[in-house]
């Protein structure tokens, strides 16, 4: 009874890491991140940079995670500072280059993915939304020092926190869901994960 037992957590898990694996190297979820990333820009002044990161960093190798991370925010600045016109200067820059660092910080955090974040798809989930939570608090503590290295005072209230917050567990639930079925629809040949 236990060696069953023991037997099928190993099969779960090495099912997991196969279908991860498989959906980390697919181009067409990298693409797919991007395009919606891209589109979070129409219609956000400032999509959820965090959530971005979060998953990009849970669902694909290092190096395509940076890259997707990184698409979405040159593609939201170009929008911004092309159809949105934001303002060309020194404080405008510097807010952009910190929303970069902000993100790219979010992935590399996300990147760091435990072993048990690894093995079966509850531990995914895990991880994402610890990511997701520390991602959340490390970024808004770089718009808060920026913010106040540039104005010497706070202009983030804790509602306005709050609807940064909302917003972004909404982006990263829905981008997960996302990502599961695009998991199951790339997997569906194979056995079923669990």
């Amino acid at each position: 009874m236990i060696q069953e037992s023991v037997t099928a957590a190993a099969s779960q898990s090495s099912q997991w890491t196969l279908a991860w694996s498989r959906v980390a190297s697919d181009r067409r979820w990298t693409f797919l991140l991007i395009a919606i990333g891209a589109f979070s820009s129409v219609i956000y002044p400032h999509p959820p940079f965090v959530a971005f990161g979060a998953i990009a960093g849970t669902t694909l190798k290092p190096r395509r995670a940076i890259l997707v991370a990184m698409s979405i925010w040159l593609v939201n600045q170009v929008y911004g500072y092309t159809v949105r016109q934001y303002p060309w200067s020194g404080d405008s820059l510097l807010w952009g280059l910190m929303l970069g660092l902000g993100t790219l910080i979010v992935t590399a955090l996300a990147l760091l993915r435990p072993k048990f974040s690894q093995k079966t798809l509850k531990g995914h989930c895990l991880w994402l939304g610890a990511s997701a939570l520390l991602g959340f608090a490390v970024f808004e503590s770089l718009i808060l020092t920026v913010d106040w290295l540039l104005t010497g005072s706070h202009t983030l209230t804790w509602a306005i926190a709050r609807g940064i917050l909302v917003n972004t567990t909404v982006w990263t639930i829905s981008l997960t869901l996302i990502y599961f079925v695009f998991v199951r629809f790339t997997t569906r040949s194979h056995q079923p994960i669990v």
